[in-house]
C-alpha cells in the first residue's frame, strides 16, 4: 500500500470545488412550468397523431385567453374569465412556439437567479404573464384566443435587462453593451411583430413592462431598506 501524494499546487491556485464550476440548475418553479408546457404540448401532439386534431382546437378554445371573455364576464364555463390567465401561459401553437419559449426561460432564468433570489424571479414570472394578458385585451379588445408564455418571459427578460444594468452601475462600468442588445432585442422583436401578424407583441410589451417594474420596485425597496 503506498501512501497519497501530497499536494504540491502552490497557495496561488487554491483548490476549487465541482459544485463551483458545474452548470447551475434551475429554480425549481422554472423545471415546473418546462415541465408542464411540455406535457400539455405533448398531449395535444399524441391526440393529433390518434386521430384527434379537435382536442387542441378544444384546448385552445378553453384554456387560451379571450379577450371579450374577460371584458363581458361570460365563458363557456365558470370562472372562465380568470382561470385562462394561468392556462393560456401552459398552451402553445406547436413545438416551435414551445421551444422558442422554453429555451428562452430557462436562458433567461438562468443568468436573472445569479443576481436575484427565485421566489422574486418566480412573483415577477406570474405578474407577467397576468400583465401580459391584460395588455393584450386592453389593445384587441375583441381578440383571441392568445396563447403562449412569451409574456412571461419578456417579463423575465426585462428583469434581467434591470438587475444588470443595476449590477453594472453599482460596480460604476458601462452599460453601453448593454444598450446595444437590448436595442438588438426589440428591433427583432418588432420586426417579428411585423413578419408574423399572428405574434401578440401586445402581450410581451405589457409582461417586459412589468417585469422592468417589479424589479425597480424591488430595487428601491432594498436601497430604502
Amino acid at each position: 500500500m503506498t501512501d497519497p501524494l501530497p499536494d504540491t499546487r502552490p497557495a496561488a491556485f487554491p483548490r476549487v470545488s465541482a459544485r463551483r464550476l458545474g452548470p447551475v440548475a434551475l429554480p425549481l418553479w422554472v423545471r415546473l412550468v418546462i415541465l408542464a408546457c411540455c406535457l400539455a404540448e405533448g398531449a395535444l401532439i399524441a391526440a393529433g397523431l390518434f386521430g384527434y386534431p379537435v382536442a387542441r382546437h378544444a384546448t385552445v378554445m378553453l384554456g387560451g385567453f379571450w379577450s371579450p371573455v374577460f371584458w363581458q364576464g361570460i365563458g363557456l364555463y365558470p370562472f372562465q374569465q380568470w382561470v385562462m390567465f394561468a392556462s393560456y401561459g401552459l398552451l402553445h401553437a406547436g413545438l416551435l412556439h414551445l421551444a422558442m419559449n422554453m429555451i428562452g426561460l430557462a436562458a433567461l432564468s438562468r443568468e436573472l437567479m445569479r443576481m436575484m433570489p427565485t421566489g422574486r424571479m418566480a412573483l415577477i414570472y406570474l405578474v407577467s404573464q397576468i400583465a401580459g394578458a391584460l395588455a393584450f385585451a386592453w389593445f384587441e379588445p375583441a381578440a383571441g384566443p392568445m396563447i403562449g408564455a412569451s409574456g412571461a418571459v419578456f417579463g423575465i427578460a426585462g428583469a434581467l435587462v434591470v438587475q444588470t444594468a443595476l449590477t453594472l452601475r453599482r460596480r460604476q462600468r458601462s452599460t453601453a453593451p448593454l444598450v446595444r442588445a437590448v436595442g438588438l432585442i426589440l428591433g427583432l422583436n418588432i420586426a417579428l411583430s411585423f413578419a408574423m401578424p399572428s405574434v401578440a407583441w401586445q402581450a410581451h410589451l405589457g409582461g417586459a413592462l412589468a417585469g422592468i417594474a417589479l424589479t425597480l420596485a424591488f430595487a428601491a425597496r432594498r436601497k430604502s431598506a
